[in-house]
């Protein structure tokens, strides 16, 4: 039930709102109980200083016992407030009411010693008299000539704070009940608003693991989960590009394969089969054994991909003349450039560079890039420049080729890149471009002196 990430956000936001309505009713119920005791015990210090003022009266001969009681039972009356006058031997000398009785327990019998010591008693805590409500009681010493002749308790009953506790209690659960609906709501829709499109995300990515199409997702919002949809977006196009790449790879490195051993199979049938005359049999052999080289170039070429991308390709670094690589490689392709009618220029601007790295993979990713030169120029020239910037060294590799237009340089180091992808017609599984950018990383975090 609270596995999904909707219920799982309901019910903590809806459980940490109603603790925290819980917490504060509480302490508003307890500041309306501490108001009304105050109150009460404020009451209770008034008309017992009242009390005490019309016995003073009443000792005095101001007013007769009538008169005292009848004063004693209108304030009492008007304050809610039981009053007892009391002797020392706790015997009645005035009383609030009718019956003149006062349940005089063991508690009230220790506070009327303590009182007459001159000690002015408050009990603010509910205790229970006879069969009345509960009370809450004052007791402070008669006094009269600075002598004291007697004892006031005051008792006012707990029923009217009980009422308007019950009342408070019952608005504020109303008003939790209500608060509790309206949240539950918005708390509702905003898990909704939170979780539905980690849903959608989710059930988009299940969907794109199952070789599916799915559209964009299309959250407008600013927050964590617009960034998400936005970058599912952006992983869902690369992984179609990734796809497609894949997929064009494919059949390429098929195509690629399939026509050196088409040409194998063909020739040595044709041997086998007495097609081919016996002294042309050298010659058809020698262009099988080529189309076998080129193969093998092909598939090594893909082994070095897989090893690169796997980080498993080990370079065997060594300190060498940069320049006097750059000559090898031009005097070895030199022949094969001439004879498309182009120019080969070596343009040194730097001498005596000497590096730490892997030279054959170095002198591999060079020929590479001039290869491609070679196979996209068809008149004008190839150029290769040698420099120094700084303390990294520089091969320029410059020709008069068609190019690639400037829209899609972005996609040249793609895995898998091939041109005609991308504007300019090729052949080719676009190996050499995956292997010379990923050479290149190497080359980059490994040789330091470049």
């Amino acid at each position: 039930m609270f596995k999904s990430i909707y219920m799982k956000l309901f019910v903590s936001y809806l459980s940490l709102f109603l603790i925290i309505i819980l917490i504060i009713s509480f302490f508003m119920l307890n500041i309306v109980y501490r108001e009304f005791t105050l109150q009460a015990e404020q009451n209770l210090e008034n008309a017992g200083t009242r009390t005490n003022a019309l016995m003073e009266r009443y000792y005095n001969n101001e007013i007769t016992r009538v008169e005292l009681n009848s004063w004693i039972n209108a304030m009492s009356y008007i304050s809610n407030i039981k009053i007892y006058i009391l002797n020392p031997d706790t015997s009645s000398l005035s009383v609030s009411d009718n019956d003149g009785n006062l349940d005089v327990n063991v508690q009230i019998l220790s506070d009327i010693t303590e009182i007459m010591n001159g000690t002015i008693i408050k009990r603010m805590n509910p205790i229970k008299l006879s069969s009345e409500d509960e009370v809450v009681y004052m007791g402070m010493p008669l006094e009269y000539n600075n002598q004291i002749s007697g004892v006031i308790l005051l008792f006012t009953p707990m029923t009217e704070l009980n009422n308007i506790s019950r009342e408070v209690m019952s608005t504020m659960f109303g008003i939790i009940g209500i608060t509790a609906l309206i949240s539950a709501l918005a708390i509702l829709r905003s898990s909704i608003r939170i979780s539905e499109p980690i849903v959608e995300i989710s059930n988009y990515a299940i969907d794109i693991g199952r070789g599916r199409e799915v559209p964009d997702i299309e959250i407008n919002s600013k927050d964590e989960i617009g960034h998400l949809a936005r970058s599912f977006n952006i992983m869902k196009r690369e992984i179609n590009v990734a796809e497609q790449m894949r997929k064009d790879i494919v059949a390429n490195v098929s195509h690629e394969l399939r026509t050196p051993l088409t040409s194998i199979i063909g020739f040595l049938k044709g041997i086998l089969d007495g097609v081919i005359k016996p002294e042309d049999e050298k010659k058809y052999l020698k262009i099988a054994y080529d189309e076998a080289e080129r193969l093998k170039g092909l598939t090594q070429e893909i082994v070095d991909v897989a090893k690169l991308e796997s980080g498993s390709m080990k370079l065997s670094k060594e300190k060498f003349n940069l320049n006097n690589m750059c000559k090898d490689v031009k005097i070895e392709l030199e022949g094969m450039i001439k004879e498309k009618g182009l120019n080969f220029i070596y343009e040194e601007k730097t001498k005596g560079i000497e590096i730490v790295a892997d030279k054959d993979k170095i002198r591999q990713v060079l020929i590479n890039v001039i290869n491609n030169s070679f196979k996209f120029t068809e008149k004008g020239y190839i150029k290769l420049i040698l420099s120094k910037k700084d303390k990294n060294a520089m091969i320029q590799i410059e020709d008069t080729g068609i190019g690639i237009k400037k829209d899609k340089i972005s996609y040249l180091f793609n895995k898998f890149y091939t041109a005609n992808e991308y504007g300019n017609a090729t052949s080719g599984a676009g190996l050499r471009s995956k292997y010379c950018k990923e050479h290149c990383r190497y080359a980059q975090r490994y040789y330091k002196d470049w």
